[in-house]
């Protein structure tokens, strides 16, 4: 896959298909829009994908604090699995949002590409004040020449498979139809920092992980996650919370993480945490002997829901490179 920083950057000498979106999370709703895309081009032109950074909405509202499903990394790595040929991650700036559709069409995209067929989901919207509807592109396509396919919504659940609904179950807690609806495990990544030693006095040593601050946080509890250390996968517990038992003052939240059966040092090194399944809410315990006696009994629910469903189809973990 080719990835360029501009779409003034793209070139090619076929006639391409094309869409484009933001596509946060990847999600199997989006993998449906670049599956039929990719089914379109196949032989006879050039797949092309066009994505912003940073999120439109981030852009336009400033002040709303924008939580992502994927950092940009994650979003070409998702990407880049589904067999795009080409990738334009164009900045979304206050000058481009003023692009109305037409001058959008006209300006930027035909007089850089040969777009033969353009396909997006249900709900896209283009240009300024989101003003370029599927109608409008309908009748672009006419007097632009190309086809316009729009793929019908994915449901899982009876429910609608998009970003946002993803979002919601994650908040909510539900990490399994989020999974579901995602195509594979929903990760945090980042680095070991230190933390104050109490998991180490409870038996239970913990890896204090440090994420990006825009990566959307799960609902606060316990949960079950596979642990991606030096490519090796290890069974493990995270909690998601501010840790009311050992630290009353503190509101910030923490994640921490006991990896099974692991002993070795690191401070510093990036991990990933692919999360399977939400255990419990995090509680007030009235004592640390309470808090290492219900982590004990956690454990062991977790190793038997592993060991359950250790040929689960769930425990797909997508390694990065």
């Amino acid at each position: 896959m080719k990835i360029y920083s501009f779409i003034d950057e793209f070139s090619s000498f076929l006639p391409c298909v094309f869409t484009l979106g933001f596509f946060d999370g990847v999600h199997i709703g989006h993998k449906k829009v670049i599956q039929n895309l990719i089914f379109r081009a196949r032989g006879k032109y050039c797949s092309v994908l066009l994505t912003f950074n940073p999120h439109p909405k981030e852009v336009l509202i400033p002040r709303k604090n924008i939580l992502y499903l994927n950092t940009l990394s994650e979003r070409i790595h998702h990407i880049k699995k589904t067999g795009i040929e080409h990738l334009i991650v164009h900045p979304f700036t206050q000058d481009f949002s003023k692009l109305r559709t037409k001058d959008f069409f006209q300006k930027i995209l035909f007089s850089k590409m040969k777009i033969k067929k353009i396909i997006t989901g249900y709900d896209s919207h283009l240009g300024k004040n989101r003003d370029g509807s599927s109608h409008q592109l309908k009748k672009f396509s006419k007097s632009y020449g190309f086809q316009f396919y729009q793929v019908n919504p994915y449901k899982y659940k009876k429910k609608i498979i998009s970003s946002t609904n993803i979002r919601k179950s994650l908040l909510k807690g539900n990490i399994e139809w989020a999974n579901k609806a995602l195509g594979y495990l929903y990760s945090l990544s980042g680095y070991v920092i230190k933390g104050k030693g109490i998991g180490k006095t409870l038996d239970f040593p913990t890896a204090n992980i440090q994420i990006d601050e825009k990566k959307l946080i799960p609902k606060k509890g316990v949960y079950a996650v596979k642990i991606n250390i030096f490519n090796p996968f290890y069974q493990g517990m995270m909690n998601i919370g501010i840790c009311p038992t050992v630290d009353k003052k503190n509101k910030k939240i923490k994640i921490e993480v006991h990896i099974f059966d692991f002993y070795q040092e690191i401070y510093g090194k990036k991990i990933d945490i692919f999360i399977v399944k939400r255990i419990r809410e995090e509680k007030k315990f009235r004592s640390l002997q309470d808090l290492k006696k219900q982590i004990k009994k956690d454990q062991i629910k977790i190793e038997y829901f592993f060991e359950r469903n250790r040929l689960n189809k769930i425990f797909y973990c997508d390694k990065k490179n």
